[in-house]
């Protein structure tokens, strides 16, 4: 089953994790490849869309909106035959107010026996896949275009006066439905003191402390390709001062939470406008802030999430944002895990409604 590529020119890129173990495929946001098995990683060329967009690209100018065209590939090879049973494809970004998706293709080879789609509890779409007879090889394709408009990551007004202060009190019924998102995963002495010293330096104002927050996980947690392992605890990063950006992200996280904030882990695509053929998938965190939303920092560069940044999934954890997860059964075995990411983007003068949105997939 094949599905035509779409027809404009758009772009880039990120940060990516991926694991594999024998009996269970997982594909994660974060920072390089993850797995448990033999495994060797495999770089193909941009298709000629791509390249040709990409020599058009240069630096983006802040204002406009950013078009991007993405195609995401993702290979898995096995030294045997395997029964390959259900598949979770979390790779379609979503369309909300920062963002829209305009065009959005899937292509799985060997084809399903069935394939559906749905949203999960955290309001990601998810591609089902059930597949029959053994095979060595799974192709996952994805192509989209995707307008991001937020140029400006600031213009709001948190409605909340419990929020503009931190340590943060939700007034209810926000209290209530956020709780998922403000569960703290380490009670660490040393990020509640770090977090009291960011807020003694913000003044205890909000929007300073999330910015402090960010230069300084930017500035004292050095960036490292983590192939292998799922996101560390947030404290492990804090101790050791380095960390994927899968790492980082919980980081920023956990820190939130302990100054009463709700955060997310979130995963997806970044634009650096670096003229380099293959990319990654990205993570960063989002806040909730009444009166904004979600509003997303990247303490990878210690910046606010604006119109270089495409979402494509959304979860208290990094686990449920997993961009693909599935299990297979069979022999023990070795398995091949191959991947390549191109982007290229372009400003745009489209506004929302004036193109017809087209998605196909099996």
């Amino acid at each position: 089953m094949t599905v035509s590529e779409p027809t404009t020119s758009a772009v880039n890129a990120g940060r990516a994790m991926k694991t594999m173990n024998a009996n269970h495929a997982v594909n994660t946001a974060g920072a390089g490849e993850m797995m448990t098995t033999t495994a060797t990683i495999v770089n193909t060329g941009p298709t000629t869309a791509i390249r040709d967009a990409t020599k058009q690209s240069a630096e983006l100018p802040e204002s406009a909106t950013q078009r991007y065209l993405i195609e995401h590939v993702t290979r898995f090879e096995y030294s045997q035959p395997v029964s390959l049973d259900q598949m979770v494809i979390r790779l379609q970004p979503r369309t909300d107010a920062t963002q829209r998706l305009v065009e959005f293709s899937i292509d799985v080879n060997p084809g399903p026996a069935r394939h559906t789609h749905c949203l999960d509890l955290h309001g990601n779409l998810r591609h089902w896949f059930w597949f029959e007879q053994s095979h060595t090889n799974l192709v996952i394709t994805t192509r989209c275009l995707v307008d991001c408009y937020c140029s400006n990551p600031f213009d709001y007004i948190i409605v909340d006066p419990g929020v503009e202060q931190v340590p943060a009190v939700y007034a209810e019924p926000v209290r209530s439905a956020s709780s998922h998102y403000m569960q703290r995963t380490s009670m660490d002495p040393a990020i509640d003191k770090l977090v009291k010293q960011l807020i003694a330096v913000s003044d205890g104002k909000t929007l300073s402390f999330l910015w402090q927050l960010a230069q300084h996980l930017r500035q004292t947690i050095r960036q490292i390709v983590r192939y292998h392992g799922d996101a560390w605890p947030a404290h492990q990063t804090l101790a050791s001062g380095e960390g994927a950006c899968r790492d980082t992200a919980v980081l920023f996280m956990e820190a939130c939470r302990a100054a009463g904030l709700a955060a997310r882990f979130v995963s997806g695509y970044a634009w650096d406008a670096l003229d380099v053929t293959q990319r990654e998938l990205h993570a960063w965190a989002e806040v909730y802030l009444p009166g904004a939303g979600w509003c997303g920092y990247d303490p990878t560069t210690g910046l606010a999430v604006s119109n270089r940044h495409i979402a494509v999934a959304a979860s208290p954890t990094p686990s449920y944002a997993a961009p693909t997860s599935g299990t297979f059964t069979g022999p023990p075995v070795d398995t091949t895990l191959g991947y390549s990411i191109q982007m290229a983007s372009e400003p745009t003068l489209n506004s929302l409604g004036d193109e017809k949105v087209t998605y196909r997939w099996p």
